[in-house]
């Protein structure tokens, strides 16, 4: 499967002209997880968080499980890999899937993918104290600075901070943190797994542990799928959750890990934009400062990792995305949609 990719992808040392279709993409998969925040937006107005979920997580399972087939990987059958596929599924996509939808009904889509593009920070300061990565000053100033820009985006400490929408910023970082925790366990348990193959053990392994609760939450509370928000499951799940991480796939073995993680800077700027001018979401000017120092934090965080020997592939798990490290992966480049 390398000698595919080598052939197929050229590469980071790749010259100018062979990198403009890769940078093509790069853009593109930033619109796709970008337009993803309001595609949960739009179908959690009508369907229950888990619901919405359990749908992404499905659609996504399905087209992963046809490209599998179709460059004929194999699924392992380990139970022990099983065992870290089902926790990544709980963790790194039923539970941050369902707190990003549940927060959308309370703050609006720009907001969730600002504060949800932290997940970079809570990879780095999980895996500081779970597998003992040491953090340097600049790197330790980054996770401050960072999580000030969340408290800023999210407007903790204002008066005017509702109730409702003060819940739903912090759903939206602990699904954050859920994502940091779960591409530290890849690192620790997933490193010898293709990625593709780890990604569809996650998003299935979540379908089948949020079906039974969308089915009840839908019967016992709000099922309104109307085509509009049927549409946005379908390709919040096929091309968001499912497609999109393959692309992400090879966007990382054209241009490496290091440009390839411009992905997490870029989606915030999708959303919010996507958000003001599409669903007509109001543009405060604390999360825009917020959004700044999030990304300062990310830089100053990722600054002294980005030349480490050693893996460097990554695929993020983000917030729209639901990826999940596996072969190859070092969890600081894109973990955070």
């Amino acid at each position: 499967m390398d000698r595919d990719i080598t052939r197929r992808y050229p590469g980071p040392d790749a010259g100018p002209a062979v990198q403009t279709g890769p940078v093509r993409r790069l853009f593109l998969l930033s619109f796709i997880w970008g337009w993803s925040f309001l595609f949960i937006k739009v179908a959690v107005q009508g369907l229950t968080p888990v619901t919405v979920a359990a749908g992404r997580c499905v659609l996504g399972a399905v087209a992963l499980a046809v490209v599998l087939r179709a460059r004929h990987i194999p699924l392992p059958r380990d139970r022990r890999l099983i065992g870290h596929a089902v926790v990544l599924g709980v963790v790194g996509s039923a539970l941050p899937f369902t707190l990003l939808a549940w927060g959308e009904q309370r703050i609006p889509s720009g907001l969730t993918s600002v504060l949800n593009a932290s997940t970079p920070l809570f990879t780095a300061a999980i895996a500081a104290v779970v597998l003992r990565d040491r953090l340097r000053p600049v790197q330790l100033a980054g996770l401050v600075v960072g999580l000030g820009g969340v408290a800023v985006a999210a407007g903790f400490g204002l008066s005017d901070l509702r109730g409702a929408s003060l819940a739903g910023s912090l759903a939206s970082v602990l699904a954050g943190a859920f994502y940091g925790f779960a591409f530290t366990w890849a690192r620790r348990h997933l490193m010898g797994v293709p990625t593709l193959v780890a990604a569809f053990g996650q998003v299935a392994s979540a379908a089948v542990v949020l079906l039974p609760f969308a089915v009840w939450t839908s019967w016992a509370g709000t099922f309104d799928p109307t085509p509009r928000r049927v549409g946005a499951i379908v390709v919040l799940g096929v091309l968001g959750t499912g497609l999109a991480y393959v692309l992400s796939y090879g966007v990382i073995a054209e241009l490496g890990p290091t440009r390839a993680s411009l992905v997490t800077y870029l989606i915030p700027v999708v959303a919010v934009t996507v958000g003001v001018v599409v669903l007509g979401e109001p543009l405060r000017l604390r999360v825009l400062v917020g959004g700044a120092l999030i990304v300062l934090g990310i830089v100053a965080v990722h600054r002294f990792r980005a030349n480490r020997p050693g893996p460097d592939a990554v695929l993020p798990a983000a917030g729209a995305a639901g990826g999940c490290p596996g072969r190859d992966s070092n969890p600081h480049a894109l973990a955070g949609r």
